[in-house]
C-alpha cells in the first residue's frame, strides 16, 4: 500500500491508479483475513440488481461457488477531504442499504475502507497549498460505525486507514510523496 500512496497523486482520475489501488487494498484485506484467500476475487464487479432496483458497482468482490460473499468499497483520499467528509458518510450509509437489501444475496461482509492522510493539504486553482485539513478531527465529528453496526449487526463495517504525508508545499511536490505511519488493517 505504501508504494501506491507514494504515487497516489499521479493520474488521480485514471483507471490505472484505480487498478493499482484495488490490487493493493485486496492484498491488505487478505493479509488481515486469510480465510478469504481462497475466494474468487473480481475487480469492478457490477451487481445486476441492488436494493434500490438498479445496478451497483463493487470495487472488489469476493465469491464462493459463484455467490457474492464479500463486497469491498475503497476510497483513497488525499486532499481537500474535510469539505466532503459528510457526503462520504452519507454515501456509505446509502451504499450499505443498496447492498444489504439486494435480492438473493447473503453477504458475509461489506467493507468500506478509506485510506486517508491524518493531515491533508487543501489546494487552490494555482495548485499551491492553501492550508491543511485535520482529517482525524473531521472523522471524529463524522462517525458512522455505530449506525452501520446497529443496522446490519456487524456485517457492514467502515474502516479508516490513516497515514502521514511528509512535507508538501505545492501539488508538484506530490509527484512522489513520502508517506509514513500507515495504520495496519484490522477487521472485526
Amino acid at each position: 500500500m505504501e508504494t501506491f500512496l507514494e504515487t497516489s497523486f499521479q493520474n488521480v482520475r485514471s483507471s490505472k491508479r484505480t487498478k493499482v489501488f484495488h490490487k493493493d487494498l485486496l492484498n491488505e484485506v487478505l493479509n488481515a483475513n486469510s480465510q478469504w484467500a481462497e475466494y474468487d476475487w473480481k475487480y469492478e464487479y457490477q451487481l445486476p440488481v441492488d436494493g434500490f432496483g438498479g445496478t451497483f458497482d463493487i470495487d472488489i468482490a469476493g465469491f464462493v461457488n459463484s455467490q457474492l460473499k464479500v463486497a469491498i468499497l475503497g476510497k483513497a483520499l488525499n486532499s481537500n477531504i474535510n469539505k466532503n467528509i459528510k457526503n462520504y458518510a452519507n454515501t456509505s450509509v446509502g451504499e450499505a442499504a443498496r447492498l444489504m437489501f439486494a435480492p438473493d444475496l447473503n453477504l458475509e461482509k461489506v467493507l468500506f475502507i478509506s485510506v486517508l492522510p491524518r493531515i491533508a493539504p487543501r489546494f487552490n486553482k494555482a495548485r499551491k497549498v492553501l492550508g491543511y485539513d485535520d482529517v482525524l478531527s473531521a472523522k471524529e465529528r463524522t462517525k458512522i460505525d455505530h449506525v452501520l453496526r446497529a443496522q446490519y449487526n456487524g456485517v457492514v463495517e467502515a474502516i479508516d486507514l490513516f497515514f502521514d504525508i511528509n512535507d508538501v508545499k505545492s501539488l508538484e511536490d506530490f509527484d512522489s510523496i513520502g508517506i509514513s505511519n500507515l495504520d495496519p488493517l484490522v477487521l472485526v
